[in-house]
């Protein structure tokens, strides 16, 4: 149990003025000390029963559960495990209790607020030069393959980023790579290569789906030749194609009969492409 003795108290009668945002938890930027911070209550909008029913869902797909106070919880120990290993992370004001409606003792945390851009709108941005956007993702790769070398040899899987994607990465005025939202994460420390396999998939595929065909070329050119673990994008098209657990690999061919799987920018083609960027590489 989680025993914090506070030594400041933030006390709000409404926080509806200061909504900042409303995605599955409720996040508040309110006013703190000399400037703002984010109040982030993971008790939101669903029904206790149907948390429960994502939880059960998240169990078995190897995951920590949904309810709101685990996912409190599982958020700060990957907070303190990535600032332990060097990377960037919200400050968290553990020291301070809030008092407001709609914000149960135990169900929220307050962060440090940032204003800075997303990784993904700054790659997506055609106002800037391509060679602009190119030249920020290969800054990217060595810090991203770091934290995925660790995972494994570490077999660590909340140095995942289970919830990952370019707009869960903001870009500081130093240049520095900010990462946040650890709700949840994948528990299978026997899983490790596997979960880094699905993280790299799910930031190519969520921004790749959105790049026009040219950018995008150059971009998966771009992540195989500077992305620093060639053995580590080679593993997406083997886990997505030819998983060594059967009963996955059934799955998996089941579910590219999907519409969704057909499209040109699903998962399952952006995995195709990779491979067949590293098989030029390869070749060349």
């Amino acid at each position: 149990m989680e025993s914090v003795t506070a030594r400041e108290i933030l006390t709000f009668d409404d926080l509806q003025p200061h909504l900042l945002l409303k995605n599955g938890n409720f996040l508040y930027k309110v006013p703190f000390r000399d400037g703002e911070a984010v109040l982030k209550v993971y008790y939101d909008s669903r029904s206790p029963l149907v948390r429960l029913q994502k939880s059960v869902a998240n169990i078995l797909g190897g995951q920590t559960s949904y309810q709101p106070r685990t996912r409190r919880r599982v958020e700060l120990e990957c907070i303190r495990l990535w600032a332990e290993h060097g990377f960037r992370v919200f400050e968290v004001y553990e020291d301070v209790e809030v008092r407001a409606p709609g914000c149960p003792p135990g169900g929220y945390r307050l962060f440090e607020y940032v204003d800075a851009p997303r990784l993904i709108h700054l790659l997506l941005d055609e106002s800037s030069p391509a060679e602009e956007r190119l030249a920020l993702w290969r800054r990217f790769l060595p810090e991203w393959s770091r934290r995925h070398e660790l995972a494994i040899s570490l077999r660590e899987p909340r140095l995942v980023h289970e919830n990952g994607d370019c707009k869960h990465v903001f870009v500081l005025d130093d240049g520095d790579f900010l990462w946040f939202d650890f709700e949840m994460v994948y528990r299978s420390r026997d899983r490790v290569e596997y979960h880094v396999a699905h993280e790299i998939l799910q930031y190519l595929w969520q921004v790749m789906r959105k790049m026009t065909p040219e950018f995008s070329a150059r971009f998966v050119d771009a992540t195989v030749e500077h992305y620093p673990a060639r053995e580590r994008l080679e593993s997406v098209y083997r886990y997505f194609f030819r998983h060594p657990n059967p009963i996955q690999r059934t799955l998996r061919w089941l579910d590219r009969f999907r519409t969704r799987a057909r499209k040109p920018t699903s998962k399952y083609n952006v995995a195709r492409r990779l491979k067949k960027a590293l098989d030029r590489s390869r070749r060349s």
